[in-house]
């Protein structure tokens, strides 16, 4: 009678990566200098990646990077942003939407649409300002350009065309996930191509305002994309680009385990002086840019702290939702906010 080995667990093989090295996505130079590298927290695999920065130009960037043929191995299925994330709104909804719609139509130059109020115009947008400006919502607050044709770039789930929907614009997304587009149009209505651009089915100066919410930082050539997104605004169209801020205090406090930090998904790693940089570089008009509070990413980045197991009382203090939002908030005063957010003009 034989005797059977026990049974060892046969672990699935590595997908297998491909990386290549990346010349400086702002001034094009390759001579740089290591700044920090860490893993991919979420899909495991590839090992460690290595953000760098330039030596001329001082832009930070992931290097060497997965090629954009392999790129797809680090978005599961499941990823967060491309799920439906439509905000779950209190009873007091309706209140709060007429005094954001006052603050859009009083100084976003927004087309007038509630023809009744619940308080005097001049008071509600007086009041939607002390109320709302310190939520997250508020960084979608863009100025409004007629006759209103908005792309989302990189839409995810399609929240914020939804958003921008019931505010007068005529709204269209596109993302790389064709799941994710198909899913939002059948839910929305709202329709969503499928790519980046340039995009074949994007004519020039199509859009009014184009936005890029966590987007430009996962593009191989933000460079290119931004020129492509000049291409189809009209003259004097708007882009709005949002980003994580490397320069911010909080990837000093916690850096491997600063969340938004997301190798090697997160190609470059913006600063407020790289970002507005590359916008004029590619013929944008500066109009704004400010730091934004994001609480979340601040407790995010608290979690892979306590799941590392480091040793950082003063940190992980931090984990209270009220004690996350005066930090943040905090940071975002002194301008050191770990998200941007930039407004420039096509002439």
């Amino acid at each position: 009678m034989s005797t059977l080995a026990p049974s060892r667990p046969v672990r699935a093989a590595e997908p297998q990566v491909e990386l290549e090295r990346a010349d400086c996505p702002l001034c094009g130079r390759d001579d740089a200098r290591p700044v920090i590298s860490a893993p991919d927290r979420t899909t495991g695999i590839g090992g460690e990646f290595h953000v760098v920065r330039c030596r001329a130009c001082g832009a930070q960037y992931t290097n060497p990077r997965p090629t954009p043929e392999t790129i797809g191995l680090f978005y599961p299925r499941g990823y967060s942003p491309w799920n439906e994330n439509e905000e779950r709104r209190p009873a007091r909804a309706r209140f709060m939407k007429s005094l954001e719609r006052a603050v859009l139509e009083t100084w976003l130059g927004y087309p007038r649409t509630a023809p009744r109020e619940p308080l005097p115009r001049p008071l509600a947008a007086r009041l939607g300002l002390l109320l709302i400006r310190r939520s997250r919502q508020r960084q979608s607050w863009i100025p409004w350009r007629a006759p209103g044709r908005l792309l989302d770039f990189g839409c995810g789930g399609g929240s914020f065309l939804m958003r921008m929907r019931e505010f007068g614009w005529d709204v269209r997304g596109m993302d790389v996930s064709a799941e994710c587009a198909r899913a939002v149009t059948e839910r929305t209505g709202i329709p969503v191509d499928v790519g980046t651009l340039p995009h074949p089915d994007v004519r020039p100066e199509s859009f009014d305002a184009i936005t890029l919410w966590n987007a430009l930082e996962h593009v191989h050539s933000p460079r290119a994309t931004l020129r492509a997104v000049r291409e189809a605004l009209s003259p004097g169209g708007l882009v709005v680009v949002g980003v994580p801020n490397i320069d911010s205090w909080t990837f000093r406090e916690f850096g491997t385990d600063w969340h938004p930090l997301e190798l090697p998904r997160h190609l470059t790693h913006f600063t407020p002086e790289t970002l507005s940089r590359m916008l004029e570089a590619e013929g944008f008009r500066l109009l704004s840019l400010e730091h934004v509070s994001r609480p979340g990413f601040l407790r995010h980045s608290v979690e892979l702290v306590q799941n590392a197991g480091r040793n950082a009382p003063q940190l992980l203090r931090l984990r209270k939702g009220r004690r996350a939002r005066a930090a943040a908030d905090r940071a975002e005063r002194h301008r050191e906010a770990d998200f941007i957010r930039a407004v420039a003009a096509r002439d």
